[in-house]
């Protein structure tokens, strides 16, 4: 998005925050944009990777293997403008089984 002058906020908060999701969860939250002017956008897409990690010891934080497995884009408004001031967008994505 050019003009990042324009946005004062782009954030993104998730509704259960885990730090470990596993398949079939679902992974929900908003994305929160605050704009100081009018801004015109193409489109709004959040973007979410998972991926799996292996390793050797219990507790351990070091994978020693990681993997993509999950790669999704979900467009969360369409071409427009968004006014002065602040804007929600829902999103949510199904880990795969």
């Amino acid at each position: 998005m050019g003009n990042m002058g324009k946005l004062q906020e782009f954030d993104i908060t998730f509704k259960d925050n885990k730090v470990v999701y596993s398949p079939g969860d679902a992974v929900s939250g908003t994305l929160k944009i605050t704009t100081a002017q009018a801004l015109l956008f193409k489109d709004i897409k959040v973007n979410c990777q998972g991926f799996c990690g292996v390793t050797s010891k219990i507790d351990d934080t070091a994978w020693t293997v990681e993997e993509q497995y999950f790669s999704s884009t979900l467009s969360v408004a369409d071409k427009g403008t968004l006014k002065q001031g602040d804007h929600s967008f829902p999103f949510k994505f199904l880990m795969p089984g």
